[in-house]
């Protein structure tokens, strides 16, 4: 795996590092927010909720201490704390194996909504976000394309692997709890080190769900049956979320089989999304596989087993990072997000969310301001849109364009390619003032 890189993986890295996209990432990840506990001012939440039942949420103005220092736009970037998974999925050459981890990997970034109850900001139009990381050799890159419906589209190189597709989340609250809908498809392609052809995978998120707001405990659950295709070579996965219902013991459960392009069973696994999930080779398909996977749920193993098996034993894929106490139930990665890291600073565009007002006051306790401010960047956008209406004028969006994509034949949006180049040459300056 990691000894020699195909052509297209050195091909990649060389863009990845001629476009500068690492300029400005040299100081450490931050470790902790400025903040030492959320002490957000608290809201009767029910007078406030009485009035939205119905009600989309997107277009209703909440309090900002609703929120959480985060912007949906970031959010997306957060899908991608186990990217690792996909550098080892381009490592094997058995491509159902390569499926087995791509599954996992859509898996793993729920794991960071635990307990994740707050709102993030939704995101102005036009606003963007970058994030690179040098030390995992990855670039994303995220532009609010519509305000409503809001949509982020989003574009992740990498040597081995592209991640992209568009965050379109349909919200409503019912009087009892949030339900979250995923509209949006997303793309993955895998270059593996053994064949060099490169892999098309897609797939629809599951639903989310935040229950047990009027009990004062409020819950992020996350359900439904996803499907993942690889379109290269037929290969598909089943996803089980189940629901969390109304005993605890099945909340978090995930399990799911992965089948080669005849419909045959591969691979089987399962676990738990907010803590670890394992898997094995399926050897003789039959009715015992299946208890077999229940009994993966519930023998969480922490020991990593030094790789898939071929055996027909059980081994870990996945396991969650530790989740120290941070205000607003951050993990780790969230914190290094909204980083105003001084060496990236002078790299960014006015439209980068670390240089949102609103946002960077909530994330620094100064919830006046946060709320002030909030309210200043709307009504702001709400009047730059009336002109816009008044002169007949369409939006254009800065960075991606929408086309038909060649193999799922669906619309998506197509990343420019520009935002880069544009910032290696300093060229970024006076892209849209929108804050």
């Amino acid at each position: 795996g990691a000894m020699g890189s195909t052509a297209e993986q050195k091909t990649k890295a060389k863009v990845l590092l001629e476009e500068g996209s690492f300029l400005g990432y040299e100081d450490k990840l931050r470790q902790r927010l400025k903040l030492g506990k959320d002490d957000r001012p608290s809201v009767s939440l029910w007078s406030v909720l009485k009035s939205m039942v119905g009600k989309d949420m997107t277009r209703m103005t909440l309090p900002v201490s609703f929120n959480e220092p985060t912007s949906l736009l970031q959010r997306v970037a957060e899908d991608l704390e186990y990217a690792d998974l996909l550098n080892q999925a381009a490592s094997f050459e058995d491509s159902t194996l390569r499926l087995l981890y791509v599954a996992i990997f859509t898996v793993s970034s729920y794991a960071s909504t635990v307990k994740r109850v707050a709102k993030p900001f939704n995101p102005l139009l036009g606003e963007t976000f970058e994030y690179s990381r040098p030390d995992k050799s990855y670039r994303f890159f995220t532009e609010q394309v519509s305000h409503h419906p809001p949509i982020s589209a989003t574009w992740t190189e990498s040597p081995k692997w592209d991640f992209f597709g568009e965050s379109f989340v349909d919200s409503k609250f019912n009087g009892r709890s949030f339900d979250f809908k995923h509209l949006g498809l997303w793309y993955l392609t895998i270059r593996p080190d053994s064949n060099g052809k490169e892999e098309l995978y897609t797939y629809k998120k599951p639903n989310n769900q935040v229950v047990g707001i009027l009990l004062g405990n409020p819950q992020v659950d996350n359900y439904g049956d996803v499907k993942i295709v690889n379109h290269n070579t037929g290969d598909y996965c089943m996803i089980h979320f189940k629901a969390r219902g109304w005993r605890s013991s099945s909340a978090y459960e995930v399990k799911g089989e992965v089948y080669n392009a005849k419909g045959g069973k591969e691979w089987i696994f399962g676990g738990r999304w907010n803590e670890s999930v394992s898997a094995k080779k399926v050897l003789k398909p039959n009715s015992l596989e299946e208890m077999q996977v229940d009994e993966l749920k519930h023998s969480v193993t922490h020991t990593s087993s030094g790789g898939p098996k071929y055996d027909g034993t059980r081994f870990n894929v996945w396991h969650v990072n530790e989740r120290p106490e941070f205000p607003f139930n951050l993990t780790k990665f969230a914190v290094t997000l909204n980083a105003p890291q001084p060496h990236l600073l002078p790299w960014l565009p006015p439209t980068d969310t670390r240089l949102r007002p609103d946002q960077r006051a909530m994330e620094e306790g100064r919830y006046d301001e946060a709320a002030t401010e909030k309210h200043r960047v709307e009504e702001r956008q709400r009047s730059v849109r009336k002109k816009r209406e008044e002169k007949n004028i369409t939006y254009q969006q800065r960075w991606f364009k929408k086309e038909i994509h060649p193999v799922t034949k669906c619309d998506y949006w197509k990343f420019n390619g520009e935002y880069w180049k544009q910032r290696r040459d300093h060229k970024l300056a006076d892209e849209g003032d929108i804050f």
